[in-house]
């Protein structure tokens, strides 16, 4: 199949070969898609975004493991229980409310820095 693509040699030494290919781990690019973006001049991810938005995968799998774990509680709540495991059940259940507010607060203040960030970058 013909394509519109073309292949481009160079030349590196180790030293360089190296440095491009740290580079490119560290965006997360392919060498090929690096070398596009520094050549056309285009915008590279920054490595700090990368761990914020990694930061708030994160935080949003403990809030779904929390709802998980809240529905499990309500699920055996309807079950017959003496009154003194119904208060624990109750404590737990208002500690993972309590949690999930906290997380979904967080991951706002860090959603809300990344785009003040990204609207920064832009007007630089």
């Amino acid at each position: 199949m013909a394509t519109e693509r073309h292949v481009i040699k160079t030349y590196l030494n180790d030293e360089e070969k190296e440095r491009i290919d740290q580079l490119a781990h560290q965006m997360r690019l392919s060498r090929s898609e690096l070398l596009k973006r520094l050549l056309m001049n285009a915008k590279l991810p920054s490595a700090s975004d990368f761990a914020a938005w990694q930061g708030i995968r994160d935080l949003l799998k403990v809030n779904a493991d929390q709802a998980r774990l809240g529905n499990l509680f309500k699920l055996a709540l309807d079950e017959p229980l003496s009154a003194d495991l119904l208060k624990k059940f109750d404590d737990m259940i208002r500690d993972i409310e309590e949690t999930q507010a906290e997380l979904k607060i967080s991951i706002g203040e860090i959603r809300d820095q990344l785009q003040t960030g990204k609207r920064k970058q832009a007007q630089s």
